[in-house]
């Protein structure tokens, strides 16, 4: 009887084994995504611009999700592989799905209800939907509602060297923050653009916002601040910059609310 027992226990566990998935995940919006809806305990590797949560951080990493290479993701022997759009180059992707890997391939959500959408699709591919209802009324629960505009103006600066300046403009995440806590956007073009110095200087933001990897490879805020492209304008002269997580203020991810309540805070504290 006791031997029947044991035999079934081990049994069981082969099952469970031989159904575990082995997921690659490249693209940091969507290994958010998979962590929140209790999936992470199934991922063995993630891309560099996955640095949330911590434990995705201390996985194999299979290069950054825009230049993949297919020896790097078959070498975690993946069962299944979940990629964000613009990932890899067509031809490493072909030639992973050749091996008969499943590959999904999401799109980048430019709204909350892009968001809410992706979160579903992840969902569905993973068999978590019960994971994805929870999450999304949680987060609708979280999210505030959008003031009446300030006169607080400012700019979200991707990038500022000897060739300019890369501003946020409509149809990114830093526009939906900015939306959520009233501050204007001074940037009215689509997606990232280049702000020449010019307007730069006619704009005079309020103050400035940049992603933390672009901050602190300029050598932290003060460096950041007197670079040439934007010491002129006097939120650059007296440093009224707020650095950010680059995934969280870059990236559509479950952490949206987190990002919205940390730049009101800052936005609050500069009108005093």
């Amino acid at each position: 009887m006791k031997h029947a027992f044991f035999i079934g226990i081990f049994l069981a566990a082969l099952s469970f084994n031989a159904a575990a998935e082995r997921i690659v995940v490249a693209g940091g919006t969507i290994t958010d995504i998979v962590y929140a809806l209790e999936a992470g305990g199934d991922v063995v590797a993630v891309d560099t611009s996955s640095t949330w949560p911590p434990k995705a951080e201390s996985l194999p990493k299979v290069g950054y999700y825009r230049d993949l290479a297919a020896e790097g993701i078959l070498s975690q022997k993946p069962t299944l592989i979940l990629t964000l759009e613009g990932a890899g180059r067509p031809q490493v992707l072909t030639q992973i799905k050749s091996t008969g890997v499943p590959v999904k391939q999401y799109d980048k959500p430019k709204h909350v209800s892009g968001l809410f959408t992706l979160i579903n699709q992840v969902a569905e591919d993973l068999n978590k939907q019960p994971q994805a209802e929870r999450l999304i009324q949680k987060l609708k629960q979280q999210l505030p509602k959008k003031p009446k505009p300030s006169t607080t103006k400012a700019l979200f600066i991707l990038s500022a060297g000897e060739r300019g300046v890369m501003v946020a403009g409509r149809e990114t995440v830093p526009d939906i923050l900015f939306g959520y806590t009233g501050i204007k956007n001074l940037a009215s073009h689509n997606g990232f653009k280049p702000f020449n110095r010019e307007a730069l200087l006619v704009s005079n933001p309020d103050f400035l916002v940049a992603p933390s990897h672009v901050v602190y490879g300029a050598g932290g805020p003060k460096k950041f601040c007197q670079q040439a492209a934007l010491a002129l304008i006097p939120a650059a002269k007296e440093c009224r910059l707020l650095v950010m997580d680059s995934l969280m203020s870059l990236g559509m991810t479950t952490r949206l609310p987190e990002a919205i309540a940390k730049l009101d805070s800052f936005h609050r504290k500069q009108a005093l």
